[in-house]
C-alpha cells in the first residue's frame, strides 16, 4: 500500500483495499502526528485580537477557510484557520454544530475584516480564489493575495504529480495530511449512526477540526519557500507566474462571482420538442423491429438488435468482448441500413437532454439565481483553462440541430448585451511565428484565407478554383498536423485511402517547409530536457519521448509539438483577458468579462457602452503581443449567446 501510494496508484490501492479497523488506525495515527505542532483553537474573543496583532506584526500569513460544502458562493462559513510561525496554526470556528463554544461568525468576521482587505497584508492561500469566493458571499473582498500554492505549485511540479495540498504535503515534507475524507467520513460510532459519517464540516468537533484546517494552513504557510526558492532559479517561471497566472486568479475570481443568467423557461420549452422527437425515433425503430421493444439506452439491446434483428455486420469488440455499438461502429452502419442513422439522432438528442437540458437548471444559484461555473488554471497540461461545475466551454454550438437552442437561454439580461471576442486561427498564427515560415507568415501577412491557401497547392489548382470541400480537407490538414495527426490517422478521420493521407501531408510539408523543421527542434529540445516549454515559459514534462515504443514515441511527439503551440495560445489569451479586464476597469466599469471559451471571450456590457466595448475589445486582444505575425480577432454583440455564435 505504502508503495501504490507514493507512486500514486489510485485504482490499485482501492483493490489493496483496507479493513475498517485499518482505516480507523490510519486515520488515528495521523491525528497522534498533528497533535505534535502547536495548533490552537480560537474560542474567545481576547483570543482573537491577540492572533490578529500577531498576523499584522508579522505583516504576512496564510489562512484557509472551512464551509459546508463545494459551491463556494452558496456555503456557510464554518471557520478560518492561520498560519505565520514553524510549528504554529490558529483555528477559528464560528458555524459548528457541535455544541462546543465558538465565536459568532458576525463577531470574527467584523474583527478579521480591516486585516483582510488590507492589501499591505500578504496572504497565502491554497487555491485562493475558493476561498476568496466564500469571504465575499461572507461581506469581506479579500486583499493581498501574493502566492496562490495551488497555482504556483502547478508551475514547478511533474505533470504527473498533483498539486493538491494533501499531495504536495508528501511530496515536499514526507507528511500524510488527514484527508476530508478521513474528517468527515468517520466510522459509525463516532458519527450519525446510520450513514457512519458527518452531514458536513459543521459537524466535526473543535478538536479535530483544528488539527485539519490548521495543517491546511500550517503547509500552505511552508509551501510558499518552496514554491519562492523555485521561482528564485527560474526566472522564466517567476515572470510566468507574476505577469500572467498570478493577476489571472483576480479576474477569474470576477467572472466566477459574476456569473451569467440562465433562462430556464426556454430550456423547459426546448425540453418538450426533445421528448417529442425522442418519442418519434423510438416509434420509427419500433416499426421496424416489430412487436419487441428495445430500450435504446441499452448497449445490450442495441447489440442484439443491430446485429440478431437487423443482423448487420459486426465491426469490432468492446472492452468486455461484446459488439460494439460505439459512435464510430454505428457512423459506419449508417451508410447500410437507416436504422443506425436514427440510433445516432437518438443519442445525439438523450445527451443533450441529459448533460445540457435537465443538468444546467440545477446549477442556478439559490442567491444569486444565476449560473457560476469553476475556471481551472491548473486542470489543463497545456495551460488552457478548463470550465466544471458546469462546463461551460462545452455548450453546443451545431446549428444544424437543437444544440445551439442551449446557447439561447444564456442571456445577457435587461438593457444589456453579451459581447463575444473570438481571436481567428490563433493556433495556426502561433505557428507561423514560432516557425517563421515564408509561406504561412505570407499568407497571415496579406490577410488570405489560410485553409484555402493550403487547398489550392494540395489539389494543385489555383486559389479561386478551390471548391468548398477542398477548403474544408486544407482546414482539417491544417489543423491535423498541428495536432500532430499520422497519414494512418488523417486517413481514418478522413475516410480516405492511406496513400491520399499519406500524400497530403507531403504537400502540406513541401508547402510549409519551416514548419516541418520548427516541429523537429520541439522533438529535439523535448529529447534533451525531458520538457518542453511554452514561449512564455510554461513546461510540461514528457518522459515518453524516449520510448522505444514507436506509438508511444510519436504520441509523445505529438503532445510536445501540440503542447507548444495549443499552450502559446492559451498565454495569448490570459494577456488578453488581463487587458480587457484593466481597459474595462478604468473605463467601462459596470461592463465585465463572464465567460472564456478557449479562444473566445464573452464580454456582459449595457446596451449603450455596447459599440465603445466591442471596439476597444478588438483592438487590446490583438495587440497584445508585438509579432512579425498579425492577430485577428472577430466580434459580435447580441443579446444572448446563440445571437453571438459565429
Amino acid at each position: 500500500r505504502s508503495l501504490f501510494e507514493e507512486l500514486g496508484f489510485k485504482s490499485l490501492l482501492v483493490t489493496a483495499g483496507e479493513t475498517k479497523e485499518e482505516r480507523a488506525r490510519d486515520i488515528q495515527q495521523k491525528i497522534e502526528y498533528w497533535k505534535k505542532y502547536d495548533f490552537i483553537t480560537v474560542t474567545t474573543t481576547q483570543q482573537l485580537h491577540e492572533m490578529c496583532e500577531h498576523l499584522i506584526n508579522k505583516g504576512a500569513f496564510a489562512l484557509d477557510t472551512e464551509t459546508t460544502g463545494l459551491s463556494p458562493l452558496e456555503v456557510d462559513l464554518v471557520g478560518i484557520s492561520f498560519s505565520v510561525d514553524e510549528g504554529v496554526a490558529y483555528y477559528v470556528p464560528c458555524g459548528h454544530k457541535t455544541g462546543e463554544q465558538q465565536l459568532s461568525c458576525d463577531e470574527i468576521l467584523v474583527i478579521l475584516k480591516p486585516m483582510l482587505e488590507d492589501a499591505q497584508y500578504k496572504k497565502y492561500l491554497h487555491n485562493a480564489k475558493y476561498d476568496q469566493l466564500v469571504l465575499s458571499s461572507h461581506g469581506i473582498e479579500l486583499a493581498g493575495v501574493a502566492l496562490d500554492t495551488l497555482v504556483g505549485a502547478n508551475l514547478i511540479i511533474k505533470e504527473w504529480q498533483s498539486a493538491g495540498l494533501k499531495k504536495l504535503s508528501h511530496a515536499f515534507f514526507h507528511e500524510e495530511m488527514l484527508t476530508f475524507e478521513d474528517v468527515v467520513r468517520r466510522q459509525p460510532d463516532e458519527a450519525s449512526p446510520k450513514t457512519g459519517k458527518y452531514k458536513d464540516f459543521s459537524y466535526v468537533p473543535l478538536e479535530l477540526a483544528s488539527l485539519y484546517s490548521c495543517a491546511d494552513s500550517y503547509q500552505t504557510y511552508r509551501l510558499v519557500a518552496i514554491i519562492e526558492d523555485a521561482f528564485a532559479k527560474d526566472q522564466k517561471l517567476h515572470d510566468l507566474y507574476r505577469n500572467i497566472e498570478h493577476p489571472l486568479i483576480e479576474v477569474l475570481y470576477e467572472m466566477e462571482k459574476e456569473g451569467v443568467n440562465l433562462n430556464t423557461y426556454l430550456l423547459r420549452e426546448l425540453d418538450h420538442k426533445v421528448v417529442a422527437d425522442l418519442a418519434v425515433i423510438d416509434a420509427e425503430i419500433a416499426q421496424v423491429v416489430g412487436k419487441e421493444k428495445i430500450n435504446l439506452n441499452s448497449p445490450a439491446q442495441m447489440e442484439h438488435l443491430l446485429f440478431d434483428v437487423l443482423q448487420l455486420p459486426p465491426q469490432k469488440k468492446s472492452p468486455k468482448g461484446k459488439y460494439s455499438t460505439d459512435a464510430e461502429v454505428l457512423k459506419i452502419l449508417a451508410t447500410m441500413h437507416p436504422i443506425p442513422v436514427l440510433i445516432i439522432k437518438y443519442r445525439e438528442l438523450a445527451k443533450l437532454k441529459n448533460t445540457y437540458i435537465d443538468a444546467l437548471p440545477t446549477y442556478v444559484n439559490i442567491k444569486t439565481n444565476r449560473v457560476h461555473t469553476t475556471f481551472s488554471q491548473t486542470s489543463v497540461a497545456t495551460g488552457r483553462l478548463a470550465s466544471s461545475n458546469p462546463n461551460l466551454q462545452n455548450i453546443p454550438a451545431d446549428a444544424s440541430g437543437y444544440g445551439i437552442e442551449v446557447r439561447a437561454a444564456f442571456v445577457a439580461g435587461a438593457g444589456r448585451l453579451f459581447i463575444s471576442a473570438d481571436y481567428s486561427q490563433i493556433e495556426l498564427r502561433v505557428l507561423a511565428y514560432l516557425s517563421q515560415d515564408a509561406n504561412l507568415m505570407h499568407a497571415f501577412l496579406h490577410g488570405y484565407d489560410i485553409h484555402t491557401e493550403t487547398a489550392a497547392r494540395l489539389f494543385d489548382v489555383t486559389v479561386i478554383d478551390v471548391t468548398h470541400e477542398q477548403r474544408q480537407l486544407g482546414k482539417r490538414i491544417n489543423f491535423s498536423v498541428l495536432y500532430g495527426m499520422t497519414p494512418y490517422g488523417l486517413s481514418k478521420d478522413l475516410g480516405i485511402p492511406f496513400r491520399d493521407a499519406k500524400k497530403y501531408i507531403e504537400r502540406y510539408f513541401e508547402q510549409y517547409p519551416q514548419v516541418s523543421v520548427w516541429m523537429e527542434s520541439v522533438i529535439e529540445f523535448a529529447k534533451k530536457h525531458e520538457y518542453v516549454e511554452t514561449l512564455w515559459g510554461r513546461r510540461r514534462y514528457i518522459p515518453t519521448i524516449y520510448e522505444k515504443n514507436r506509438t508511444m514515441y510519436e504520441e509523445a511527439c505529438r503532445i510536445a509539438i501540440n503542447t507548444v503551440a495549443q499552450g502559446t495560445a492559451a498565454e495569448i489569451m490570459k494577456l488578453g483577458m488581463l487587458a480587457v479586464r484593466k481597459e474595462l476597469q478604468n473605463n467601462f466599469k459596470d461592463s465585465c468579462i463572464v465567460l472564456q471559451i478557449h479562444d473566445e471571450l464573452i464580454i456582459s456590457v449595457p446596451e449603450h457602452d455596447a459599440a465603445a466595448v466591442e471596439k476597444m475589445v478588438k483592438r487590446v486582444l490583438e495587440s497584445v503581443v508585438s509579432w512579425n505575425i498579425p492577430l485577428e480577432v472577430s466580434t459580435r454583440s447580441g443579446v444572448d449567446w446563440k445571437e453571438i455564435t459565429k
